[in-house]
């Protein structure tokens, strides 16, 4: 996998081959950030389940101010660690579960990639799409990446959708917060 355009671009991003993890598609990363494109610049962008960290590192290429990468997995941790090897230190890893996270954090961030694992039960992921409703800023976005066959899931209020595609086994919900 590579960084697709930005300061970065064509840069080497390490993956983990596990059962757990799944690379998400260049045209479906390609497609979030040409909707993005202008959103980006100076963001500060929270990575939930970051695994190798392609979302939040695709981000600081093409402009963000900051990336906070949040995963749990020792193996993923190291493996963003080698992906970020090198780079501006403009970013932050942070080894804990997304619930923890979310409840305790108190910083507000412009954009969110929220890419749990795609077999997470529809009330965990409406409890934390509606917890991170308190970090993104007014007018901020929220990018989900689910399966395709996945359950709908009850939006907050508080959200509006931008856009909604299914590519392949991907499903990519682009809200913005109102």
């Amino acid at each position: 996998m590579r960084i697709l355009a930005g300061d970065y671009k064509s840069r080497k991003i390490d993956t983990i081959n596990s059962p757990n993890t799944r690379p998400m598609m260049s045209k479906v990363r390609e497609s979030i950030f040409s909707s993005l494109q202008f959103s980006i610049p100076n963001s500060d962008v929270l990575d939930l389940y970051a695994g190798s960290g392609s979302l939040g590192i695709e981000a600081l290429s093409r402009g963000a101010q900051f990336s906070t990468f949040v995963e749990r997995s020792k193996e993923c941790i190291k493996i963003l660690e080698k992906n970020l090897k090198g780079l501006d230190n403009n970013y932050k890893i942070t080894n804990s579960s997304v619930d923890a996270f979310l409840q305790t954090s108190i910083n507000k961030y412009s954009i969110v990639f929220y890419d749990p694992p795609f077999d997470f039960e529809t009330k965990i992921v409406e409890n934390e799409i509606s917890l991170v409703g308190d970090l993104i800023e007014f007018s901020g976005h929220l990018i989900i990446h689910r399966h395709s066959s996945s359950l709908s899931i009850k939006l907050p209020k508080f959200y509006e959708i931008r856009k909604e595609k299914n590519y392949g086994q991907s499903k990519i919900l682009i809200l913005n917060k109102i």
